[in-house]
């Protein structure tokens, strides 16, 4: 029953299992968050946003990349917008990062505003993907770059490893070839993509077209 509450709230935390769901995930995608940053070229005067930030732990890791540049952070759930603000306080007093509770189908920002999209473990959560690629290309720069991360990566000869979560949250693992035709259809370039072999991680980077 505990496990079903915590996974529950990987959703949309709330009250008590959120906040545990919350501290769990900026623990548990730390090491990926990692990996996959390796991949991504970011210079320090960049503008960057984390869709789905969750508990702030990647808005934290990216403003340490961006000594002169900027990091936001949305989130839909109130709960992470005021754990990811806690964690970031220094970073906000300092202008250098800024939450807003928002999600990803109508992104509060102007066109043609950010260096990079970062999305860690959240791609599976949103309501319509085609639609939310493309409201993240539209704040995208000419140029700039979406970052997809997963650790739900399907697995031809486990088909079963992460049906439990699957069925629980109604999400599905994704595959590479599922992820590059979706970014395809959605108007960006340059899909590349990573994985990790031992650990079955998948990381996709994706240009917005230079117009």
């Amino acid at each position: 029953m505990k496990y079903h509450k915590l996974v529950e709230n990987a959703v949309k935390p709330k009250g008590f299992w959120g906040r545990l769901m919350i501290k769990s995930m900026n623990i548990g995608h730390s090491e990926l968050t990692d990996w996959a940053l390796e991949h991504l070229s970011i210079d320090s005067s960049d503008i960057l946003l984390d869709v789905g930030c969750g508990g702030g732990k990647t808005v934290d890791k990216l403003c340490r990349r961006v000594t002169m540049g900027k990091v936001y952070g949305v989130d839909y759930s109130e709960l992470c917008v005021k754990k990811s603000e806690k964690l970031n306080r220094r970073n906000i007093l300092c202008g250098k990062a800024k939450i807003l509770r928002a999600g990803v189908s109508k992104l509060p920002f102007e066109s043609d505003t950010f260096d990079s999209v970062i999305a860690v473990e959240t791609y599976y959560f949103w309501p319509d993907k085609l639609h939310d690629l493309m409201e993240i290309d539209r704040v995208l720069k000419p140029r700039g770059r979406l970052m997809l991360v997963f650790e739900m990566l399907a697995d031809d000869s486990d088909p079963e490893k992460w049906r439990a979560v699957e069925d629980r949250l109604n999400i599905k693992a994704v595959s590479k070839n599922g992820v590059t035709d979706m970014l395809l259809r959605a108007g960006y370039q340059n899909v590349r993509s990573f994985t990790e072999g031992e650990k079955g991680w998948l990381c996709v980077i994706a240009e917005k077209e230079d117009l």
